[in-house]
């Protein structure tokens, strides 16, 4: 239990710190003026909890099984993400949002998940420094998040214009805000791994 409140910490302190970067990302996909930390609450309370409990299903199932370990890390954050997505999409742009999505999310978080902590796994060993852990647990989550970030402009279009998936990939616009995510991505991941590494 120690462990996951730990985790949960570690979550919020790169969510924190990269927070105003999550907003920029979601004005530029939404065309709308966001206020730097609207929504703040949502990631602070759910997401802490979701991508701690993601680490530590990871930790405690990786001795018998990386690959199953990280499946199942992955979706359970697909299944849980989804309210808490949502929540903080409609406390940034204050507005009613569409129903549904929930296999956006967890397509999202399932693909992300794998690819994220697989090339983690791949690059890093018990002698790995912490500077090469927090390097490497940034990189690999950039490269899932990029990987995925289609569905992540997907999700937005679709719960605020009602916009279904096909319409938004011929738009050409699945890329808006890329650039923000990559760097909210990068901080907050270079903290948190950080700071997992020392519960790890």
């Amino acid at each position: 239990m120690k462990d996951l409140v730990l985790r949960c910490l570690a979550c919020n302190a790169g969510i924190v710190s990269s927070y105003p970067l999550e907003t920029l990302k979601v004005s530029q996909q939404t065309n709308k003026d966001v206020k730097m930390m609207a929504g703040i609450q949502a990631p602070i309370i759910f997401s802490s909890f979701t991508n701690g409990l993601r680490f530590h299903i990871y930790s405690l199932f990786k001795r018998y099984s990386v690959i199953f370990a990280i499946i199942l890390a992955g979706s359970v954050s697909g299944i849980l993400e989804f309210p808490y997505q949502s929540t903080k999409l409609k406390l940034q742009v204050n507005t009613t949002l569409v129903p549904g999505g929930q296999s956006i999310i967890f397509f999202k978080e399932l693909i992300g998940t794998f690819i994220h902590f697989s090339i983690f796994n791949f690059l890093t060993s018990q002698n790995s420094s912490d500077l090469q852990i927090s390097l490497y647990g940034a990189l690999s989550a950039v490269i899932g998040m990029t990987i995925v970030y289609p569905y992540d402009t997907i999700f937005v279009n679709y719960k605020i214009n009602n916009i279904q998936p096909i319409q938004t990939l011929k738009q050409k616009k699945i890329w808006k805000g890329y650039i923000f995510n990559l760097l909210r991505t990068f901080v907050g991941y270079s903290v948190t791994m950080f700071l997992q590494s020392k519960i790890w």
